[in-house]
């Protein structure tokens, strides 16, 4: 009998969908996997000195295990530099191939003020890329719109640009979906009540732009018509201005606001809910709005980013005007439960975990049997 797989596990930013998709490999992929984490905070300095850290720990494992090579493959995310790791830590550590997933990447990020711009966070993912054996993306969106930016990126060197750098990582580039846990849902009760409610499930940052958001539900209020909203995500900085003018706006119509204390909770919040929207100016998949489908929410999200790959014609908006259309309608006539269910249903674990295991084990190249 073959022994399990060892499967070295480089995540410094766990939290969010990295951590949820983490946690559920390792709880269904039956293998040996040795975790490495640090805490989501300071998305930049885990970029600038994870590699370090993590280098440092996968040693001592290593002389622990005193075994060559003392795992079979590595899964990091692309929060760590992986060419960097593999200097740092050395040895057979070193030599163990790699895969790196693509849950986002740096060189199509928005940023706020230019100033801030640092080509070190855009060259970490590249050079991580040229380094891995697999590149991973969750969506042929993020892995093409990576590929095609390269190029020009690379042009911002002052000389000795590097060529066919983009060739090189899209021969070992595939796409495969970051699945979700479907148990909470698939027992939350639907409560949907009289009147259509309309969640927007996303954390409070700038990308993915609550303004839109309310500025569309604001409009509707002022039509005088009959609806509920409710606003479901993690706030990392405090927001009290933009909610006081949403509960000015909204009245009694604004139900919910921060983030569910379980994700129990959270399901049972999708289950009361008829429409979830999604207003994002950067999204490289959206689970949140994957699992309000599931969950038997009817989505509307812009026609851009990785979205047009996700979802029909019929589930996505233009511009602000479209948005505001598309909810009045299905405020007026709202959707029946479910109608975009069958979107998710085949990107939960069930569905995803056999892929991933097979990803692995090519990649470790481990006999399966």
């Amino acid at each position: 009998m073959s022994r399990p797989l060892r499967i070295l596990a480089l995540e410094p930013y766990y939290g969010g969908s990295h951590r949820a998709v983490l946690d559920g490999l390792v709880a269904r992929v039956e293998a040996d996997w040795t975790l490495l984490t640090l805490p989501a905070r300071k998305w930049k300095w885990r970029m600038r000195g994870s590699a370090i850290t993590m280098a440092e720990q996968a040693r001592s494992i290593a002389r622990e295990r005193a075994t060559d090579p003392p795992f079979d493959v590595i899964f990091a995310s692309t929060f760590i530099n992986l060419a960097e790791f593999r200097g740092l830590v050395g040895g057979f550590v070193a030599q163990v191939p790699a895969i790196v997933y693509f849950h986002e990447n740096q060189l199509v990020y928005p940023n706020r003020h230019t100033a801030e711009w640092d080509f070190q966070f855009p060259l970490t993912n590249i050079t991580s890329a040229l380094s891995a054996e697999r590149c991973v993306f969750n969506t042929a969106w993020n892995r093409d719109r990576f590929l095609a930016e390269i190029p020009g990126f690379l042009r911002e060197f002052p000389d000795h640009q590097p060529k066919s750098v983009a060739e090189t990582v899209a021969r070992k580039s595939s796409v495969l979906a970051p699945p979700f846990d479907p148990a909470a849902f698939d027992t939350a009760p639907p409560s949907r009540g009289r009147a259509a409610r309309i969640i927007w499930p996303h954390r409070w940052e700038h990308d993915k732009d609550p303004d839109a958001f309310f500025s569309a539900v604001a409009q509707l209020a002022a039509e005088g018509l009959d609806f509920e909203v409710a606003v479901a995500g993690q706030a990392f900085r405090d927001v009290p201005d933009a909610i006081a003018a949403a509960e000015r706006t909204l009245g009694s119509r604004l139900v919910h606001v921060g983030e569910p204390a379980s994700r129990e909770e959270y399901a049972r919040l999708l289950a009361s809910c008829d429409i979830s929207v999604s207003t994002a100016i950067n999204e490289f998949f959206g689970i949140a709005m994957m699992e309000s489908a599931y969950a038997g929410c009817f989505p509307l999200v812009p026609d851009r980013l990785a979205y047009p790959e996700l979802y029909p014609a019929e589930m996505r908006y233009s511009d602000a005007e479209q948005l505001v259309a598309m909810l009045r309608s299905l405020v007026l006539l709202p959707p029946p439960p479910g109608a975009a269910r069958g979107i998710a249903e085949h990107r939960t674990f069930d569905a995803l975990t056999g892929a991933y295991e097979r990803l692995l084990r090519e990649v470790a190249e481990v006999d399966s049997a």
